[in-house]
Protein backbone atom coordinates (compact mmCIF):
# COMPACT_ATOMS: atom_id res chain seq x y z
CA UNK A 1 0.00 0.00 0.00
CA UNK A 2 1.40 3.37 -1.04
CA UNK A 3 2.22 6.03 1.51
CA UNK A 4 0.44 9.38 1.27
CA UNK A 5 1.79 12.78 2.24
CA UNK A 6 -0.18 15.14 4.53
CA UNK A 7 -1.17 17.08 1.38
CA UNK A 8 -2.57 14.14 -0.59
CA UNK A 9 -6.24 15.17 -0.36
CA UNK A 10 -5.42 18.72 -1.43
CA UNK A 11 -3.58 17.41 -4.50
CA UNK A 12 -6.58 15.29 -5.42
CA UNK A 13 -8.88 18.31 -5.04
CA UNK A 14 -6.57 20.23 -7.39
CA UNK A 15 -6.98 17.55 -10.06
CA UNK A 16 -3.50 16.07 -9.76
CA UNK A 17 -2.41 12.99 -11.70
CA UNK A 18 -0.64 10.59 -9.36
CA UNK A 19 2.21 8.12 -9.77
CA UNK A 20 3.85 5.71 -7.37
CA UNK A 21 7.25 7.14 -6.49
CA UNK A 22 9.44 5.14 -4.11
CA UNK A 23 6.35 3.78 -2.38
CA UNK A 24 4.58 7.17 -2.15
CA UNK A 25 1.52 8.24 -4.10
CA UNK A 26 2.78 11.54 -5.48
CA UNK A 27 1.39 14.16 -7.90
CA UNK A 28 3.26 14.12 -11.20
CA UNK A 29 1.31 17.03 -12.69
CA UNK A 30 -1.81 19.18 -12.25
CA UNK A 31 -2.18 21.34 -15.36
CA UNK A 32 0.72 20.36 -17.62
CA UNK A 33 4.38 19.76 -16.90
CA UNK A 34 5.47 22.55 -19.25
CA UNK A 35 3.03 25.09 -17.78
CA UNK A 36 4.07 24.24 -14.22
CA UNK A 37 7.74 24.40 -15.21
CA UNK A 38 7.39 27.88 -16.73
CA UNK A 39 5.43 29.21 -13.74
CA UNK A 40 8.37 28.28 -11.53
CA UNK A 41 10.87 29.90 -13.91
CA UNK A 42 8.78 33.08 -14.30
CA UNK A 43 6.97 33.47 -10.95
CA UNK A 44 6.77 30.65 -8.40
CA UNK A 45 5.43 27.18 -7.72
CA UNK A 46 4.59 24.97 -4.74
CA UNK A 47 6.11 21.51 -4.37
CA UNK A 48 5.12 18.77 -1.95
CA UNK A 49 8.41 17.12 -0.98
CA UNK A 50 7.14 15.31 2.11
CA UNK A 51 8.22 12.01 0.55
CA UNK A 52 11.88 12.93 1.12
CA UNK A 53 13.39 11.14 4.12
CA UNK A 54 14.14 13.22 7.22
CA UNK A 55 16.49 11.86 9.88
CA UNK A 56 17.51 13.56 13.12
CA UNK A 57 20.99 12.73 14.43
CA UNK A 58 21.59 13.89 17.99
CA UNK A 59 24.28 13.64 20.64
CA UNK A 60 27.59 15.16 21.65
CA UNK A 61 29.43 13.19 18.95
CA UNK A 62 26.80 13.50 16.18
CA UNK A 63 29.05 15.53 13.88
CA UNK A 64 32.07 13.32 14.56
CA UNK A 65 30.02 10.21 13.71
CA UNK A 66 28.84 11.73 10.44
CA UNK A 67 32.41 12.66 9.45
CA UNK A 68 33.11 8.96 8.91
CA UNK A 69 29.92 8.39 6.89
CA UNK A 70 30.27 11.16 4.30
CA UNK A 71 33.29 12.50 2.39
CA UNK A 72 32.51 16.15 3.20
CA UNK A 73 33.49 18.08 6.31
CA UNK A 74 30.77 18.14 8.96
CA UNK A 75 32.47 19.30 12.16
CA UNK A 76 33.04 22.79 10.72
CA UNK A 77 29.37 23.21 9.82
CA UNK A 78 27.96 26.00 11.99
CA UNK A 79 24.38 25.80 13.35
CA UNK A 80 22.01 27.06 10.68
CA UNK A 81 24.22 25.97 7.77
CA UNK A 82 23.28 23.41 5.10
CA UNK A 83 25.70 21.27 3.09
CA UNK A 84 25.17 19.00 0.07
CA UNK A 85 27.11 15.74 0.08
CA UNK A 86 26.93 12.04 -0.71
CA UNK A 87 26.98 8.79 1.26
CA UNK A 88 29.41 6.20 -0.11
CA UNK A 89 29.73 2.43 0.02
CA UNK A 90 33.17 0.88 0.68
CA UNK A 91 33.82 0.67 -3.09
CA UNK A 92 33.29 4.43 -3.47
CA UNK A 93 29.87 4.11 -5.11
CA UNK A 94 27.13 6.53 -4.14
CA UNK A 95 24.50 5.16 -1.75
CA UNK A 96 22.65 8.49 -1.84
CA UNK A 97 23.08 12.24 -2.15
CA UNK A 98 21.80 14.12 0.89
CA UNK A 99 21.48 17.51 2.55
CA UNK A 100 23.02 17.97 6.00
CA UNK A 101 21.62 20.77 8.17
CA UNK A 102 23.16 21.53 11.53
CA UNK A 103 20.13 22.57 13.55
CA UNK A 104 21.97 22.94 16.87
CA UNK A 105 25.53 22.10 17.99
CA UNK A 106 24.42 18.57 18.92
CA UNK A 107 21.52 18.06 16.48
CA UNK A 108 21.90 17.40 12.75
CA UNK A 109 19.10 16.85 10.24
CA UNK A 110 19.64 14.70 7.17
CA UNK A 111 17.32 14.96 4.17
CA UNK A 112 17.68 11.83 2.03
CA UNK A 113 16.03 10.57 -1.13
CA UNK A 114 12.72 8.78 -0.67
CA UNK A 115 13.97 5.75 -2.59
CA UNK A 116 16.92 5.35 -0.22
CA UNK A 117 15.33 6.06 3.16
CA UNK A 118 14.88 2.42 4.17
CA UNK A 119 18.39 1.56 2.96
CA UNK A 120 20.17 4.43 4.67
CA UNK A 121 18.55 4.29 8.12
CA UNK A 122 20.07 0.89 9.08
CA UNK A 123 23.36 1.88 7.40
CA UNK A 124 23.63 4.94 9.64
CA UNK A 125 22.51 2.97 12.69
CA UNK A 126 25.24 0.39 12.09
CA UNK A 127 27.92 3.08 12.25
CA UNK A 128 26.62 5.21 15.14
CA UNK A 129 28.97 6.12 17.95
CA UNK A 130 27.93 5.60 21.56
CA UNK A 131 25.50 8.21 22.89
CA UNK A 132 24.44 9.24 19.37
CA UNK A 133 20.78 8.70 18.50
CA UNK A 134 19.15 8.46 15.09
CA UNK A 135 15.44 9.11 14.58
CA UNK A 136 13.41 8.85 11.38
CA UNK A 137 10.87 11.70 11.43
CA UNK A 138 9.70 11.30 7.85
CA UNK A 139 6.19 10.20 8.85
CA UNK A 140 5.81 12.66 11.72
CA UNK A 141 6.71 15.79 9.76
CA UNK A 142 5.85 17.32 6.41
CA UNK A 143 7.98 19.18 3.89
CA UNK A 144 7.09 21.68 1.17
CA UNK A 145 9.05 23.93 -1.17
CA UNK A 146 8.32 27.32 -2.70
CA UNK A 147 10.53 27.90 -5.73
CA UNK A 148 10.82 30.72 -8.24
CA UNK A 149 11.69 34.43 -8.55
CA UNK A 150 8.69 35.41 -6.40
CA UNK A 151 9.41 32.87 -3.65
CA UNK A 152 10.87 35.32 -1.13
CA UNK A 153 7.81 37.56 -1.22
CA UNK A 154 5.49 34.55 -0.96
CA UNK A 155 7.33 32.89 1.94
CA UNK A 156 7.62 36.16 3.86
CA UNK A 157 3.86 36.56 3.59
CA UNK A 158 3.14 32.92 4.44
CA UNK A 159 5.38 32.84 7.50
CA UNK A 160 4.79 36.46 8.54
CA UNK A 161 8.52 37.11 8.72
CA UNK A 162 11.40 38.63 6.76
CA UNK A 163 13.85 36.17 5.21
CA UNK A 164 15.73 38.37 2.74
CA UNK A 165 18.85 38.11 4.93
CA UNK A 166 18.74 34.29 4.95
CA UNK A 167 21.56 33.21 2.64
CA UNK A 168 21.52 30.33 0.18
CA UNK A 169 22.18 27.01 1.95
CA UNK A 170 21.33 28.49 5.33
CA UNK A 171 18.42 27.50 7.59
CA UNK A 172 16.50 29.10 10.43
CA UNK A 173 14.10 27.82 13.09
CA UNK A 174 11.08 30.13 13.00
CA UNK A 175 9.05 28.41 15.69
CA UNK A 176 9.40 25.25 17.71
CA UNK A 177 9.66 22.33 15.29
CA UNK A 178 9.50 24.42 12.11
CA UNK A 179 12.62 25.00 10.01
CA UNK A 180 12.95 26.98 6.78
CA UNK A 181 16.02 26.77 4.53
CA UNK A 182 16.99 28.69 1.42
CA UNK A 183 17.49 25.61 -0.69
CA UNK A 184 15.88 23.87 -3.65
CA UNK A 185 16.20 21.66 -6.70
CA UNK A 186 15.19 24.05 -9.48
CA UNK A 187 18.02 26.57 -9.92
CA UNK A 188 15.67 29.36 -8.90
CA UNK A 189 15.63 31.21 -5.62
CA UNK A 190 13.51 29.22 -3.21
CA UNK A 191 12.77 27.89 0.24
CA UNK A 192 12.04 24.51 1.80
CA UNK A 193 9.94 24.26 4.96
CA UNK A 194 9.85 21.35 7.41
CA UNK A 195 7.19 21.34 10.12
CA UNK A 196 4.43 19.24 11.63
CA UNK A 197 1.96 17.75 9.13
CA UNK A 198 -0.81 20.09 10.33
CA UNK A 199 1.42 23.16 9.95
CA UNK A 200 2.48 22.15 6.43
CA UNK A 201 -1.17 21.57 5.53
CA UNK A 202 -2.10 25.04 6.78
CA UNK A 203 0.77 26.74 4.95
CA UNK A 204 -0.06 24.97 1.69
CA UNK A 205 -3.70 26.01 1.94
CA UNK A 206 -2.70 29.62 2.61
CA UNK A 207 -0.38 29.63 -0.39
CA UNK A 208 -3.08 28.20 -2.65
CA UNK A 209 -5.60 30.82 -1.44
CA UNK A 210 -3.00 33.45 -2.31
CA UNK A 211 -2.91 32.10 -5.87
CA UNK A 212 0.40 30.22 -5.81
CA UNK A 213 0.15 27.28 -8.22
CA UNK A 214 1.27 23.75 -7.36
CA UNK A 215 3.83 21.87 -9.43
CA UNK A 216 4.32 18.12 -9.58
CA UNK A 217 7.22 15.72 -9.87
CA UNK A 218 7.24 16.08 -13.66
CA UNK A 219 8.10 19.79 -13.47
CA UNK A 220 10.52 19.15 -10.62
CA UNK A 221 12.40 16.75 -12.88
CA UNK A 222 12.47 19.03 -15.95
CA UNK A 223 13.56 21.99 -13.81
CA UNK A 224 16.46 20.06 -12.25
CA UNK A 225 17.47 18.69 -15.66
CA UNK A 226 17.78 22.21 -17.10
CA UNK A 227 20.18 22.95 -14.23
CA UNK A 228 22.16 19.75 -14.79
CA UNK A 229 21.40 18.59 -11.24
CA UNK A 230 21.94 14.89 -10.59
CA UNK A 231 19.07 12.53 -9.76
CA UNK A 232 19.60 9.36 -7.77
CA UNK A 233 19.07 6.26 -9.89
CA UNK A 234 20.23 8.17 -12.96
CA UNK A 235 23.46 10.19 -12.57
CA UNK A 236 24.08 8.69 -9.13
CA UNK A 237 24.03 4.99 -8.20
CA UNK A 238 26.03 2.57 -6.07
CA UNK A 239 28.02 1.75 -9.23
CA UNK A 240 28.92 5.40 -9.94
CA UNK A 241 31.54 7.25 -7.88
CA UNK A 242 31.67 10.98 -7.11
CA UNK A 243 34.69 11.28 -9.43
CA UNK A 244 32.67 9.89 -12.33
CA UNK A 245 29.61 11.96 -11.37
CA UNK A 246 31.52 15.26 -11.38
CA UNK A 247 31.21 15.64 -7.60
CA UNK A 248 34.84 15.74 -6.49
CA UNK A 249 34.02 19.12 -4.94
CA UNK A 250 32.21 17.38 -2.05
CA UNK A 251 35.28 15.34 -1.07
CA UNK A 252 37.55 16.47 1.77
CA UNK A 253 40.58 14.34 0.91
CA UNK A 254 42.41 15.23 4.14
CA UNK A 255 40.02 13.22 6.35
CA UNK A 256 39.03 9.55 6.63
CA UNK A 257 35.67 8.31 5.37
CA UNK A 258 34.07 5.12 4.10
CA UNK A 259 35.03 4.60 0.45
CA UNK A 260 38.15 6.81 0.55
CA UNK A 261 40.64 4.06 -0.35
CA UNK A 262 38.64 3.10 -3.44
CA UNK A 263 38.38 6.73 -4.54
CA UNK A 264 42.10 7.32 -4.07
CA UNK A 265 42.84 4.36 -6.35
CA UNK A 266 40.40 5.67 -8.95
CA UNK A 267 41.81 9.20 -8.69
CA UNK A 268 45.35 7.92 -9.26
CA UNK A 269 44.45 6.13 -12.48
CA UNK A 270 41.69 8.48 -13.50
CA UNK A 271 38.00 7.49 -13.67
CA UNK A 272 37.06 5.42 -16.72
CA UNK A 273 33.88 7.46 -17.25
CA UNK A 274 32.94 11.10 -16.99
CA UNK A 275 29.69 13.03 -16.78
CA UNK A 276 28.67 15.12 -19.77
CA UNK A 277 25.74 17.26 -20.86
CA UNK A 278 24.36 17.72 -24.35
CA UNK A 279 21.57 19.37 -26.27
CA UNK A 280 20.08 18.04 -29.44
CA UNK A 281 20.55 19.95 -32.68
CA UNK A 282 18.05 17.69 -34.40
CA UNK A 283 14.47 16.82 -33.47
CA UNK A 284 13.85 14.35 -30.68
CA UNK A 285 13.57 13.88 -26.93
CA UNK A 286 16.29 11.77 -25.30
CA UNK A 287 15.58 9.48 -22.38
CA UNK A 288 17.60 7.46 -19.90
CA UNK A 289 19.40 4.63 -21.69
CA UNK A 290 19.76 6.35 -25.07
CA UNK A 291 23.20 5.43 -26.43
CA UNK A 292 25.73 8.16 -27.26
CA UNK A 293 27.80 7.92 -30.43
CA UNK A 294 30.87 9.68 -31.74
CA UNK A 295 30.86 8.82 -35.40
CA UNK A 296 30.02 5.13 -35.54
CA UNK A 297 31.52 4.39 -32.13
CA UNK A 298 29.36 3.95 -29.03
CA UNK A 299 30.98 6.12 -26.34
CA UNK A 300 28.44 6.28 -23.53
CA UNK A 301 24.84 6.36 -22.40
CA UNK A 302 22.26 8.94 -21.43
CA UNK A 303 21.49 8.97 -17.71
CA UNK A 304 18.71 11.62 -17.87
CA UNK A 305 17.03 13.23 -20.83
CA UNK A 306 13.98 15.25 -21.67
CA UNK A 307 12.52 18.36 -23.24
CA UNK A 308 13.66 21.78 -22.04
CA UNK A 309 10.65 24.12 -21.94
CA UNK A 310 12.95 27.17 -21.78
CA UNK A 311 15.16 26.18 -24.72
CA UNK A 312 12.47 24.38 -26.67
CA UNK A 313 14.66 21.37 -27.48
CA UNK A 314 15.89 18.06 -26.12
CA UNK A 315 18.66 18.01 -23.52
CA UNK A 316 20.45 15.24 -21.69
CA UNK A 317 23.04 14.19 -19.14
CA UNK A 318 25.17 11.12 -19.65
CA UNK A 319 28.19 9.06 -18.76
CA UNK A 320 30.83 8.80 -21.48
CA UNK A 321 34.19 7.08 -21.66
CA UNK A 322 36.74 9.54 -20.33
CA UNK A 323 38.50 10.08 -23.68
CA UNK A 324 35.20 10.85 -25.43
CA UNK A 325 33.80 12.85 -26.97
CA UNK A 326 36.99 14.28 -28.47
CA UNK A 327 35.13 17.29 -29.81
CA UNK A 328 31.74 18.84 -29.12
CA UNK A 329 29.73 16.75 -31.60
CA UNK A 330 27.72 13.68 -30.62
CA UNK A 331 24.82 11.63 -31.89
CA UNK A 332 22.11 10.25 -29.62
CA UNK A 333 20.24 7.11 -30.65
CA UNK A 334 16.53 7.71 -30.16
CA UNK A 335 14.09 5.06 -31.38
CA UNK A 336 16.69 3.60 -33.72
CA UNK A 337 17.72 6.93 -35.26
CA UNK A 338 20.92 8.83 -34.56
CA UNK A 339 20.02 12.43 -33.74
CA UNK A 340 22.83 15.02 -33.84
CA UNK A 341 23.73 16.74 -30.59
CA UNK A 342 26.23 19.22 -29.20
CA UNK A 343 28.17 18.76 -25.97
CA UNK A 344 27.20 21.49 -23.48
CA UNK A 345 28.48 22.10 -19.98
CA UNK A 346 25.44 22.38 -17.64
CA UNK A 347 23.53 24.31 -16.52
CA UNK A 348 21.59 24.48 -19.77
CA UNK A 349 19.85 27.67 -18.60
CA UNK A 350 21.11 30.33 -16.19
CA UNK A 351 20.82 29.73 -12.45
CA UNK A 352 19.19 32.39 -10.33
CA UNK A 353 19.81 31.08 -6.84
CA UNK A 354 20.90 33.59 -4.19
CA UNK A 355 24.34 32.50 -3.02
Amino acid sequence: MSLKTPLYDLHRNDGARFVDFAGWEMPIQYESITAEHMKVREKAGLFDVSHMGRFWLSGTHAARTLERLVPSRVADLAPGRVRYTVVLNPEGGIKDDILITRLHPEIIMLVVNASNREKLFPWFQEHLADAVELEDRTLTTGMMAVQGPDSLEIVNRLLETELSALKYYHARELESGMWVSRTGYTGEDGFEIIASPDRILSLWQSARRAGVAPAGLGARDSLRLEMGYSLYGHELTEAITPLEAGLERVIAWEKDFIGKDALLRQKEGGPARRRIGYQLTGKGIPRQGCVLFEGEESVGETTSGGFSPVLGLGIGLGLARREHPRGDALAVEIRGKKIPAQVVKPPFVAKRVKS
